[in-house]
């Protein structure tokens, strides 16, 4: 992946930056290395996506990273942690919110 990266190339980058990320095993410069991203274009991808903002928000904030975002539960508003990008919490209601949704 070069530094060109642009449209929904670059949006793939960050897509795998962010999921290398929400790993506690991988530094940032290790994501760097393997993806072949210089520091300019990691700042970019900081700036256009905001998943990836926050991942590297919370592993700033929190010095024991485990990999879990908090997130609002699209049917019943509840906070909850995550270490995927569900949108909804584990609740057998939201669960059959859930399924309901992806039928659509």
């Amino acid at each position: 992946m070069s530094a060109s990266n642009t449209g929904s190339a670059g949006a793939t980058t960050a897509e795998a930056v962010t999921l290398l990320l929400r790993s506690p095993r991988w530094s940032v410069t290790d994501v760097m290395e393997l993806l072949e991203i210089g520091d300019a274009e990691f700042r970019r991808l900081v700036e256009q996506n905001g998943k990836l903002a926050r991942v590297l928000q919370e592993r700033k904030a929190d010095s024991a990273f485990d990999g879990l975002t908090e997130r609002q539960c699209k049917a019943c508003g509840e906070l909850f942690r995550t270490a995927t990008f569900r949108a909804y919490c584990g609740a057998p209601a939201c669960r059959r919110v859930e399924r309901l949704d992806r039928k659509r």
